[in-house]
């Protein structure tokens, strides 16, 4: 082993014994969840990665895992994941200002305030930059107009993260600005979007006059495609290590013993067919109709080992890429289509295994589990950036192919006030 080797395994060990020991002196899950959470913020072992002016610690993806795996060893509760430290966090670090850190970080990692993302528009299709809503500014304020499309928790969350146009005059790119807004106010309105799993797990937000102060403009006015894009990089980083950090993800009462909130967790995460814990759902399911030794599908499961060593080359070169807020390159958007050729593959093969009895659903399924997970698929080849943006975003800024046309230079017309959800 090189020098450089052995100062990184010596840092290694280093940080795993002070987070083992400051985890096993202060865990305690009778203490109410917004004090543990308030406890890791401080100690800086709550977001390890985040900056040393921020409550973390510096520290490398790598060891953010070292941090994680002590924690898990003395069984405590993690700090809030979600959209707001997965997200808003490392957004906050490149492009806010001393005092949005100050006043958005704190917030996020002691539970008290969430966020969901406010990009898509029902008009805009995979045309993120071609958004309609509209901001106008009025005084120290920002009056919001339009519509987003397909929002998670947007009915629980505190703040929206939200693009809006702001210049109608200027190539599309060019013409919009971030905000982060209030969701509860007068002038936003959230409804339902049914899925066909039968849950409501997403939402059309309205905005009719809805206001923003001009201290929450996130980024320079007009600069919003650049915000977005950082947003983007790590929306599709499959190991942005802050939606790994396993604790609660959105709302959570903070009075409630955070012992008894890890339970939560804990009965909630295999009970939810997804993510990675399909894979043992699919393989009970070959099991129990007796198609081990099937070559077919044994087959299948060889090329679905196949595609999930790919990803996991390709997030090691994201983990070793240094800081934990680095934004990952072409590894994004690799792992990203990975995820849903993964997820597919689980899908196909979960179905076939179960012949006719695949068309079932809910109690009289096989498997209810993976029935919710087949019907839900689709949404992952779409959430986060399609399978075709993706592909676009390898060939055109990766390898250098030639772009697909485009009629960006001309600016988008000024839409009809369409807030409404009436209309």
């Amino acid at each position: 082993m090189d020098a450089e080797g052995e100062r990184m395994k010596t840092r290694e060990e280093q940080v795993r014994r002070e987070a083992r020991a400051w985890y096993e002196a202060h865990w305690d899950p009778a203490l109410p969840a917004g004090e543990w959470f308030r406890m890791m913020l401080e100690a800086r072992w709550a977001y390890a990665g985040w900056p040393e002016a921020w409550w973390g610690r510096g520290l490398p993806t790598p060891l953010v895992r070292v941090v994680r795996e002590e924690r898990r060893r003395v069984g405590a509760l993690g700090p809030p994941s979600g959209i707001a430290p997965t997200l808003l966090a490392p957004m906050l670090f490149e492009h806010g200002t001393a005092d949005q850190c100050r006043r958005f970080l704190r917030g996020m990692a002691d539970g008290s305030e969430t966020a969901c993302q406010m990009l898509s528009e029902p008009d805009a299709g995979s045309d993120l930059a071609g958004v309609r809503t509209r901001a106008e500014r009025d005084g120290d304020e920002w009056v919001i107009t339009g519509s987003k499309t397909w929002t998670s928790n947007a009915e629980l969350v505190d703040y929206g993260m939200l693009l809006a146009r702001t210049d109608w005059d200027v190539p599309k790119h060019a013409g919009l600005t971030f905000f982060l807004v209030r969701r509860d106010q007068p002038g936003v309105e959230v409804q339902p979007l049914r899925q066909m799993t039968g849950d409501a797990r997403f939402n059309q937000v309205f905005f009719d006059g809805a206001r923003v102060s001009a201290d929450d403009v996130l980024g320079p006015i007009g600069s919003g495609w650049a915000v977005t894009r950082t947003f983007l990089a790590h929306e599709k980083n499959s190991y942005n290590p802050a939606a790994h950090e396993g604790g609660p993800f959105g709302p959570v009462n903070l009075q409630r013993p955070a012992g008894d909130v890890l339970a939560a967790e804990q009965r909630r995460l295999p009970a939810n067919a997804s993510g990675r814990g399909v894979g043992r759902v699919l393989d009970q399911l070959v099991r129990d109709f007796g198609r081990s030794e099937d070559p077919l599908v044994r087959q299948a499961h060889a090329e679905l080992q196949i595609r999930r060593r790919t990803m996991g080359y390709t997030n090691q070169r994201v983990r070793s890429s240094g800081h934990a807020g680095g934004l990952p390159g072409a590894e994004g958007a690799i792992s990203k289509l990975t995820v849903s050729e993964i997820t597919r593959g689980q899908r196909e093969l979960g179905l076939a295994v179960q012949g006719a009895a695949g068309m079932l659903m809910g109690d009289d399924a096989p498997s209810g589990q993976f029935q919710y997970f087949a019907m839900g698929t689709p949404s992952i080849s779409i959430a986060g950036g399609t399978d075709e943006i993706q592909r676009n975003h390898l060939g055109e800024r990766i390898l250098g192919l030639p772009a697909e046309p485009r009629s960006e230079a001309a600016p988008l017309p000024l839409p009809v006030n369409d807030a409404s959800p009436s209309r």
